[in-house]
């Protein structure tokens, strides 16, 4: 067969294959939409063969893989907090008129809605839970979503950094399907946005280090060191990244999903130094213990220490913890081993409360919300420093 005409049709198939599930009829612009994104993914340095080369480092699991899927699934409720842990309801009111500052609202695990230069920036937003249907009651949240879809001032773009379940969510997507929004993703994962709605004409796919301006601020594609794949047959068929955000009233990194890596340093040197980083972090590995979760992608908190170093941010604020349990270690423990590693390097870290508005550059310190006695019964505020 032609090499070309073979290219063509195999994005084609797979659009036609997913007709009977998408929201709209099949357009052309669907279909050259696939055409562009196969012929992307053919040139990328990142893919080979189709699939996204993965570099998560191979770890040695001293329990064994058995113990740890026992753990993980049998022994979920043991990591978990005692009730369900309290947020501060979205100032809706704060933020009808976007900030010419920067300024962040943490709405639980890496979900962000950020402004600056009266700009609005979602990134990886997830209001229910972090799994398939089928499993969606192992993986509900440990905190109420702060906001509704329905109640958040529309953003002018949705950032993605990777199509896991616990970064992009169907039912969000195919809310803001129909909206006047742009998605700004990873190369290949607006594949899984046209099966739900939206236009390729609200689609721009990145790979690493692209740009791209919305009103003033330039956002970035940058590496990170994760894996994708929604099902059991997409494994790594579509790219992973993090995410630079430089306004002219500031500047953020978001780390999406990653393991450590020397492409931190590179990030620093290329588009640092930042304002504030969002950096995913898990707890540090003890007397050899547990799963390395650098063997999933991910990263202790040792590691996230040395991400922001290299990175070159001011300000740390941790995300990917607390909202749900996706490892095998106490709820609380990554930010808790963060703070140890904090006062190493005498760097500050940001941690409002879920649903908390914070503006940049900060009065003063946020608060251990979580280090109320919150398994003693104690009553934690649910409101605090968001000033």
């Amino acid at each position: 067969m032609n090499t070309k005409l073979k290219t063509s049709l195999i994005p084609l198939m797979s659009v036609l294959g997913l007709a009977a599930c998408n929201d709209s009829p099949i357009t052309g612009e669907h279909v050259l939409s696939a055409d562009l994104r196969q012929t992307r993914i053919e040139q990328s340095a990142q893919f080979f063969d189709g699939k996204v080369i993965s570099r998560i480092p191979q770890v040695e699991n001293q329990e064994g893989i058995v113990k740890t899927l026992w753990k993980f699934f049998a022994q979920r409720s043991q990591y978990k907090p005692s009730q369900a842990l309290p947020y501060q309801d979205v100032d809706i009111t704060r933020l009808q008129n976007p900030s010419e500052q920067l300024r962040v609202t943490w709405l639980g695990h890496s979900s962000l809605f950020i402004e600056a230069d009266k700009t609005r920036i979602l990134i990886d937003p997830v209001f229910e839970y972090a799994a398939p249907a089928f499993f969606a009651r192992m993986f509900q949240r440990n905190v109420a979503a702060p906001v509704s879809r329905e109640d958040l001032p529309l953003p002018d773009v949705i950032v993605i950094s990777h199509d896991h379940y616990d970064h992009l969510e169907e039912n969000t997507a195919r809310f803001y399907a129909n909206k006047d929004v742009m998605f700004f993703v990873p190369l290949g994962v607006g594949r899984h946005l046209e099966k739900w709605g939206v236009p390729p004409t609200n689609i721009k796919e990145f790979d690493w280090w692209e740009s791209q301006k919305i009103n003033s601020v330039t956002i970035t594609a940058a590496p990170a060191n994760h894996n994708s794949g929604r099902g059991l047959f997409d494994s790594n068929k579509t790219l992973w990244a993090s995410w630079a955000i430089q306004a002219d009233t500031g500047s953020v990194f978001f780390s999406g999903d990653t393991a450590y890596g020397e492409h931190f340093k590179q990030i620093g040197e290329r588009l640092g130094p930042f304002d504030l980083a969002f950096i995913e972090v898990a707890a540090n590995l003890k007397e050899d213990s547990g799963y390395p979760v650098e063997g999933w992608g991910h990263m202790q908190a040792s590691h996230t220490m040395q991400a922001h170093l290299d990175v070159q941010a001011d300000k740390l604020f941790p995300v990917h913890w607390s909202t749900y349990e996706l490892f095998i270690h106490q709820w609380d423990e990554p930010v808790n081993d963060l703070i140890a590693e904090a006062a190493k390097y005498d760097v500050e870290l940001v941690t409002p409360m879920v649903g908390a508005s914070i503006d940049l550059p900060l009065a003063e310190k946020t608060a251990y919300w979580w280090q109320d006695v919150y398994d003693k019964g104690a009553a934690i505020p649910l409101v605090f420093n968001s000033q």
